[in-house]
């Protein structure tokens, strides 16, 4: 294993991000979701189609293709403003003093917990919870065990079956602010080895 951070992380997350691992990344990515870019150009087609029978002339029948092309382009634009996401994603984690391991699977909406290895003995329960609360009441530590090194904490982001990419960004989102606001500060008193997504 390399101890080059930047070759580290390249080496830690897929080499090529599919459109769900760049989705997540952003907000946005929902809107590359195939069946939320359906569902909307359905449904502003039967508008357009009722408008055009009822308000419409002949002649504006461009308003129905406008309406179901609209989501499409939304969706194409959102794709492009993402082609990068894979290395923002390198970048935030080579900028880490500790590794982060199958974040892959945060990215594919299958990661729900974070299993954090410290190089001694934890940080108090309580103490390492507070930090956790401060992020979200959701996150908290479900696996403690003073004498062991290992702690795996709740990311707490509920998966959704309305809107998966959602509730996979929001995960994400809430795994890096974890990481980031809770965990980076944590090691410079409890020195963290590595963070490994499960």
């Amino acid at each position: 294993m390399t101890t080059d951070p930047q070759q580290r992380a390249d080496q830690s997350v897929a080499k090529r991000f599919s459109r769900q691992m760049c989705a997540a990344t952003s907000p946005q990515g929902v809107l590359t979701d195939p069946s939320v870019v359906g569902a909307t150009a359905a449904v502003l087609a039967i508008i357009a189609v009722a408008l055009y029978q009822t308000v419409l002339a002949p002649e504006q029948v461009f308003v129905i293709y406008a309406a179901v092309a609209l989501p499409v382009v939304l969706a194409a634009a959102a794709w492009l403003s993402l082609l990068g996401a894979r290395k923002k994603v390198v970048s935030w984690l080579a900028g880490l003093p500790f590794s982060v391991e199958n974040v892959n699977s945060l990215l594919n909406g299958v990661g729900q917990n974070l299993v954090i290895r410290f190089a001694q003995q934890p940080p108090d329960r309580d103490a390492l919870n507070e930090r956790l609360e401060r992020i979200h009441p959701d996150c908290f530590a479900l696996e403690y065990a003073a004498e062991e090194p290992e702690v795996e904490v709740r990311v707490g982001v509920i998966d959704s079956k309305l809107n998966p990419a959602s509730a996979t960004h929001r995960r994400y989102a809430r795994a890096r602010r974890l990481i980031d606001e809770a965990l980076v500060p944590m090691s410079e008193d409890h020195r963290i080895e590595a963070v490994y997504v499960s």
